[in-house]
């Protein structure tokens, strides 16, 4: 169940984009690093029925290499902090990014407030007999700096708190790919 929810959580955060509400951060484009800590509790990984655990695994499959690779990270960390780096865009900063239809169709998004300096987002995601359920806040702290605060729950069980802080690199992203 925890890597459900990171994947689903991971996937859901472009989607503040998506909505008619959105503003973008006041955050600078260019290369930003950011740095993720995570705690569950509940259902542990082994409670995942087979036929999930292949869905998750066909969803990774179909991944662009890196956001694999980030995700297998932290999947891997087992709350130990992943660091990943990304390349933002005045562009990608201002749009949505596409999820496959199979997100849409299963996601509801409301955008509670936004503007240039925090976005609180609730979202609730029906996957297979299982919802989940959550709140994200980000915050630009400065054009530099910023921060996001990430409080899931699976079914009222399983739960999961995340936190991301992220920092500005400078302006050329060298051959990390824009999101």
């Amino acid at each position: 169940m925890r890597k459900e929810i990171v994947m689903g959580t991971v996937l859901l955060l472009p989607l503040l984009a998506a909505a008619a509400d959105f503003t973008p951060l006041g955050l600078k484009p260019g290369l930003w690093e950011s740095t993720v800590n995570m705690k569950t509790s509940g259902s542990p990984m082994a409670n995942i029925p087979p036929e999930q655990r292949s869905q998750m695994e066909a969803a990774m499959a179909n991944m662009p290499p890196e956001r694999r690779a980030q995700m297998e990270a932290m999947m891997a960390g087992r709350g130990q902090p992943t660091v990943t780096k990304v390349c933002m865009t005045k562009e990608s900063m201002s749009k949505a990014l596409d999820f496959g239809a199979q997100q849409r169709k299963n996601c509801q998004v409301k955008v509670v407030s936004s503007s240039s300096t925090s976005q609180q987002v609730e979202m609730e995601c029906a996957m297979d007999n299982n919802k989940l359920t959550g709140t994200m806040t980000f915050e630009a702290l400065s054009p530099v700096s910023g921060r996001a605060t990430i409080q899931m729950s699976q079914d009222g069980v399983q739960k999961m708190n995340m936190t991301v802080n992220t920092r500005y690199l400078g302006p050329d992203c060298g051959d990390v790919k824009t999101r």
